[in-house]
Protein backbone atom coordinates (compact mmCIF):
# COMPACT_ATOMS: atom_id res chain seq x y z
CA UNK A 1 0.00 0.00 0.00
CA UNK A 2 1.36 3.14 -1.27
CA UNK A 3 1.77 5.88 2.10
CA UNK A 4 0.54 8.87 2.23
CA UNK A 5 2.29 12.51 2.63
CA UNK A 6 1.67 12.40 6.31
CA UNK A 7 2.20 8.31 7.05
CA UNK A 8 5.84 9.74 5.52
CA UNK A 9 6.49 12.44 7.70
CA UNK A 10 5.44 10.58 10.45
CA UNK A 11 7.49 7.81 9.81
CA UNK A 12 10.73 10.67 9.08
CA UNK A 13 9.76 12.63 12.13
CA UNK A 14 9.77 9.30 14.60
CA UNK A 15 12.96 8.21 12.81
CA UNK A 16 14.64 11.78 13.41
CA UNK A 17 13.71 11.52 17.04
CA UNK A 18 15.07 8.15 17.50
CA UNK A 19 18.25 8.88 16.13
CA UNK A 20 18.56 12.71 18.33
CA UNK A 21 17.40 10.64 21.79
CA UNK A 22 21.00 9.73 22.94
CA UNK A 23 19.35 8.79 26.00
CA UNK A 24 17.77 6.07 24.63
CA UNK A 25 21.10 4.05 25.01
CA UNK A 26 22.13 3.66 27.87
CA UNK A 27 26.11 3.69 28.49
CA UNK A 28 28.18 0.34 29.91
CA UNK A 29 29.25 0.75 33.29
CA UNK A 30 32.48 3.46 33.95
CA UNK A 31 34.48 0.71 35.07
CA UNK A 32 33.46 -1.75 32.09
CA UNK A 33 34.40 0.89 29.85
CA UNK A 34 37.67 0.94 31.67
CA UNK A 35 38.10 -2.90 31.55
CA UNK A 36 37.56 -3.22 28.08
CA UNK A 37 40.23 -0.44 27.37
CA UNK A 38 42.50 -1.99 29.00
CA UNK A 39 42.10 -5.75 27.50
CA UNK A 40 42.79 -3.63 24.24
CA UNK A 41 45.92 -2.78 25.19
CA UNK A 42 48.83 -5.48 24.78
CA UNK A 43 51.04 -4.38 27.17
CA UNK A 44 47.93 -5.50 29.88
CA UNK A 45 48.81 -7.84 32.53
CA UNK A 46 46.66 -9.85 34.38
CA UNK A 47 46.94 -8.02 37.58
CA UNK A 48 46.32 -4.86 36.11
CA UNK A 49 42.11 -5.86 35.49
CA UNK A 50 43.09 -7.19 39.21
CA UNK A 51 43.60 -4.03 40.33
CA UNK A 52 40.65 -2.05 38.27
CA UNK A 53 37.99 -5.30 39.47
CA UNK A 54 39.27 -5.11 42.92
CA UNK A 55 36.61 -2.50 44.24
CA UNK A 56 33.75 -4.35 42.01
CA UNK A 57 33.08 -7.57 43.69
CA UNK A 58 29.86 -8.15 42.55
CA UNK A 59 30.94 -7.45 38.58
CA UNK A 60 33.56 -10.17 39.23
CA UNK A 61 31.22 -12.40 41.42
CA UNK A 62 28.86 -12.27 37.41
CA UNK A 63 31.63 -13.37 35.88
CA UNK A 64 32.41 -16.07 38.12
CA UNK A 65 29.32 -17.93 38.42
CA UNK A 66 29.34 -16.95 33.99
CA UNK A 67 32.63 -18.55 33.58
CA UNK A 68 32.22 -21.50 35.41
CA UNK A 69 28.58 -22.64 34.36
CA UNK A 70 27.67 -24.68 31.76
CA UNK A 71 27.22 -21.93 29.38
CA UNK A 72 31.38 -21.38 29.26
CA UNK A 73 31.70 -25.88 29.10
CA UNK A 74 35.02 -25.37 31.16
CA UNK A 75 36.96 -28.41 32.46
CA UNK A 76 38.08 -26.66 35.40
CA UNK A 77 36.94 -24.40 37.73
CA UNK A 78 37.52 -20.39 37.60
CA UNK A 79 38.09 -18.89 41.30
CA UNK A 80 39.92 -15.62 40.59
CA UNK A 81 40.49 -12.88 37.65
CA UNK A 82 43.92 -14.20 36.76
CA UNK A 83 42.73 -17.71 36.61
CA UNK A 84 40.33 -16.71 33.58
CA UNK A 85 42.74 -14.95 31.66
CA UNK A 86 45.10 -17.85 31.40
CA UNK A 87 41.83 -19.88 30.57
CA UNK A 88 40.10 -17.77 27.97
CA UNK A 89 42.85 -14.67 27.37
CA UNK A 90 42.22 -11.13 27.09
CA UNK A 91 39.75 -11.62 24.41
CA UNK A 92 37.91 -14.24 25.64
CA UNK A 93 37.69 -12.11 29.32
CA UNK A 94 36.56 -9.24 27.23
CA UNK A 95 33.78 -11.57 25.87
CA UNK A 96 32.92 -12.63 29.26
CA UNK A 97 32.97 -8.85 30.56
CA UNK A 98 30.25 -8.23 28.01
CA UNK A 99 28.08 -10.69 28.57
CA UNK A 100 28.06 -10.09 32.35
CA UNK A 101 27.24 -6.42 31.91
CA UNK A 102 25.25 -6.40 28.77
CA UNK A 103 22.29 -9.16 30.38
CA UNK A 104 20.33 -6.49 32.65
CA UNK A 105 19.55 -4.68 29.26
CA UNK A 106 19.00 -7.42 27.44
CA UNK A 107 16.46 -8.81 30.39
CA UNK A 108 14.07 -6.10 29.83
CA UNK A 109 10.28 -6.25 29.02
CA UNK A 110 10.10 -7.01 25.31
CA UNK A 111 7.39 -8.83 25.00
CA UNK A 112 6.11 -6.15 21.84
CA UNK A 113 8.78 -8.47 19.89
CA UNK A 114 6.72 -11.38 20.89
CA UNK A 115 9.80 -12.21 23.71
CA UNK A 116 8.54 -14.40 26.67
CA UNK A 117 10.20 -12.87 30.16
CA UNK A 118 13.81 -12.77 29.97
CA UNK A 119 13.41 -14.32 26.54
CA UNK A 120 15.54 -11.66 24.56
CA UNK A 121 18.70 -12.47 26.93
CA UNK A 122 18.02 -16.69 26.33
CA UNK A 123 17.72 -15.70 22.62
CA UNK A 124 20.99 -13.67 22.34
CA UNK A 125 23.31 -15.22 24.35
CA UNK A 126 22.02 -18.78 22.67
CA UNK A 127 23.23 -17.24 19.28
CA UNK A 128 26.07 -16.02 21.14
CA UNK A 129 26.79 -19.72 21.80
CA UNK A 130 25.84 -20.76 18.57
CA UNK A 131 28.01 -18.19 16.88
CA UNK A 132 30.66 -19.12 18.51
CA UNK A 133 30.41 -23.07 17.86
CA UNK A 134 29.61 -22.26 14.21
CA UNK A 135 32.79 -20.43 13.96
CA UNK A 136 35.21 -22.82 15.79
CA UNK A 137 33.36 -25.80 13.66
CA UNK A 138 34.35 -24.06 10.73
CA UNK A 139 38.25 -23.49 11.72
CA UNK A 140 37.82 -19.10 11.69
CA UNK A 141 40.15 -19.01 14.61
CA UNK A 142 39.99 -17.82 18.39
CA UNK A 143 40.13 -14.05 17.85
CA UNK A 144 37.33 -14.12 15.02
CA UNK A 145 35.00 -16.52 17.74
CA UNK A 146 35.38 -14.47 20.10
CA UNK A 147 34.37 -11.72 18.10
CA UNK A 148 31.55 -13.58 16.40
CA UNK A 149 30.52 -14.30 20.04
CA UNK A 150 29.76 -10.59 21.08
CA UNK A 151 28.40 -10.08 17.83
CA UNK A 152 25.72 -13.00 18.54
CA UNK A 153 25.28 -11.83 22.37
CA UNK A 154 24.31 -8.23 20.71
CA UNK A 155 22.90 -8.94 17.59
CA UNK A 156 19.10 -7.52 18.67
CA UNK A 157 20.65 -4.98 20.89
CA UNK A 158 18.78 -2.57 19.09
CA UNK A 159 15.68 -3.34 20.23
CA UNK A 160 16.61 -1.41 23.63
CA UNK A 161 16.46 1.99 21.39
CA UNK A 162 13.24 1.11 19.92
CA UNK A 163 11.43 -0.96 22.48
CA UNK A 164 9.20 2.22 23.87
CA UNK A 165 8.45 3.39 20.57
CA UNK A 166 6.84 -0.53 18.72
CA UNK A 167 5.12 -0.95 22.42
CA UNK A 168 2.46 1.47 20.99
CA UNK A 169 1.65 -0.79 18.40
CA UNK A 170 1.81 -4.05 19.55
CA UNK A 171 -1.28 -5.63 18.37
CA UNK A 172 0.01 -4.69 14.85
CA UNK A 173 3.15 -6.16 15.60
CA UNK A 174 1.93 -9.12 16.71
CA UNK A 175 0.51 -9.44 12.69
CA UNK A 176 3.16 -8.62 11.12
CA UNK A 177 5.03 -11.19 8.92
CA UNK A 178 8.47 -9.31 9.36
CA UNK A 179 9.59 -7.52 12.61
CA UNK A 180 12.47 -5.83 10.30
CA UNK A 181 9.44 -4.11 7.72
CA UNK A 182 7.10 -3.32 10.77
CA UNK A 183 10.00 -1.36 12.46
CA UNK A 184 10.80 0.42 9.15
CA UNK A 185 7.71 0.97 7.89
CA UNK A 186 6.43 2.15 11.61
CA UNK A 187 9.14 4.31 13.31
CA UNK A 188 11.44 4.96 9.76
CA UNK A 189 14.38 2.11 11.08
CA UNK A 190 15.23 -1.21 11.93
CA UNK A 191 16.72 -2.70 15.05
CA UNK A 192 19.65 -3.71 12.91
CA UNK A 193 20.36 -0.14 12.11
CA UNK A 194 19.72 0.91 15.73
CA UNK A 195 21.98 -1.39 17.32
CA UNK A 196 24.77 -0.50 15.14
CA UNK A 197 23.82 2.84 16.94
CA UNK A 198 23.89 1.20 20.03
CA UNK A 199 27.13 -0.34 19.78
CA UNK A 200 28.77 2.14 18.01
CA UNK A 201 27.72 4.39 21.18
CA UNK A 202 29.81 1.54 23.46
CA UNK A 203 32.79 1.61 21.37
CA UNK A 204 32.66 -1.83 20.16
CA UNK A 205 34.79 -2.90 16.77
CA UNK A 206 33.15 -1.43 13.30
CA UNK A 207 33.08 -5.61 12.41
CA UNK A 208 30.58 -6.23 15.36
CA UNK A 209 28.68 -3.39 14.33
CA UNK A 210 28.42 -3.85 10.77
CA UNK A 211 27.53 -7.82 11.68
CA UNK A 212 24.67 -6.50 14.05
CA UNK A 213 23.38 -3.97 10.76
CA UNK A 214 23.62 -7.17 8.37
CA UNK A 215 21.89 -9.92 10.47
CA UNK A 216 18.46 -9.47 8.90
CA UNK A 217 19.93 -9.31 5.57
CA UNK A 218 17.84 -12.00 3.77
CA UNK A 219 18.63 -10.80 0.40
CA UNK A 220 22.46 -11.65 0.86
CA UNK A 221 24.19 -13.00 -2.36
CA UNK A 222 27.68 -12.13 -1.72
CA UNK A 223 29.70 -14.36 0.78
CA UNK A 224 30.86 -13.09 4.25
CA UNK A 225 31.84 -15.52 7.01
CA UNK A 226 31.07 -13.10 10.12
CA UNK A 227 27.45 -12.63 8.55
CA UNK A 228 26.67 -15.99 7.74
CA UNK A 229 28.02 -17.11 11.29
CA UNK A 230 25.71 -15.10 13.16
CA UNK A 231 22.83 -15.33 10.54
CA UNK A 232 22.80 -19.56 10.81
CA UNK A 233 23.33 -19.21 14.85
CA UNK A 234 19.86 -16.99 14.30
CA UNK A 235 18.04 -19.50 12.28
CA UNK A 236 18.39 -22.35 14.45
CA UNK A 237 17.43 -20.18 17.57
CA UNK A 238 14.09 -18.73 15.31
CA UNK A 239 13.86 -22.42 14.48
CA UNK A 240 13.89 -23.57 18.14
CA UNK A 241 11.51 -20.67 18.97
CA UNK A 242 14.14 -19.92 21.71
CA UNK A 243 13.27 -16.72 23.92
CA UNK A 244 9.92 -16.14 22.15
CA UNK A 245 6.41 -16.83 23.24
CA UNK A 246 4.64 -19.76 21.19
CA UNK A 247 3.79 -18.78 17.62
CA UNK A 248 5.73 -15.07 17.76
CA UNK A 249 9.25 -16.22 16.60
CA UNK A 250 10.74 -15.19 13.13
CA UNK A 251 10.43 -17.67 10.14
CA UNK A 252 14.06 -19.37 10.03
CA UNK A 253 15.87 -18.36 6.68
CA UNK A 254 19.07 -20.31 5.98
CA UNK A 255 20.82 -18.94 2.79
CA UNK A 256 22.58 -20.25 0.26
CA UNK A 257 24.89 -17.54 0.58
CA UNK A 258 25.65 -18.01 4.04
CA UNK A 259 26.41 -21.79 3.31
CA UNK A 260 28.55 -20.59 0.81
CA UNK A 261 31.04 -18.59 2.55
CA UNK A 262 31.26 -21.54 4.98
CA UNK A 263 32.28 -24.09 2.66
CA UNK A 264 29.25 -25.98 3.77
CA UNK A 265 27.12 -28.48 2.40
CA UNK A 266 23.21 -28.71 2.99
CA UNK A 267 24.27 -32.29 4.71
CA UNK A 268 27.15 -30.55 6.26
CA UNK A 269 24.85 -28.00 7.45
CA UNK A 270 22.36 -30.37 8.79
CA UNK A 271 25.11 -32.10 10.67
CA UNK A 272 26.22 -28.92 12.05
CA UNK A 273 22.82 -27.22 13.07
CA UNK A 274 22.34 -30.32 15.02
CA UNK A 275 25.17 -30.06 16.90
CA UNK A 276 24.62 -25.82 17.33
CA UNK A 277 21.10 -26.81 18.80
CA UNK A 278 22.87 -29.39 21.10
CA UNK A 279 24.86 -26.35 22.49
CA UNK A 280 21.80 -24.08 22.93
CA UNK A 281 20.26 -26.46 25.10
CA UNK A 282 23.47 -26.21 27.38
CA UNK A 283 23.47 -22.95 27.42
CA UNK A 284 19.59 -22.64 27.78
CA UNK A 285 20.46 -25.10 31.07
CA UNK A 286 23.19 -23.32 32.05
CA UNK A 287 21.66 -19.64 31.89
CA UNK A 288 18.92 -20.74 34.68
CA UNK A 289 21.52 -20.07 36.96
CA UNK A 290 23.54 -16.96 35.81
CA UNK A 291 21.64 -13.69 36.30
CA UNK A 292 21.84 -10.41 34.77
Amino acid sequence: MTKTLNQLALQEKTRREILHKSELIPPLPDLVVRLLAVLGKQETEPQHLENLMQNDQVLVAKMLAMVNSPFYGLNRTIRTVKEAVMVLGFRGVRSLVLASSTAKFLQRDYSCYGHEPKGLWFHAACVAAGAKAIAKSCKLGVEEAEQLFVAGLLHDIGKLMLVQYLSEHQRAAEKASSITEFERAVLGLDHTEAGALVTAKWNLSPEVQEVIKAHHDDKADTPNRSFAVVRLADAVAHERGIGYLPGRSPAATVLTADLEALSLTPESWSSLRDQVSATMDEALVALANVGP
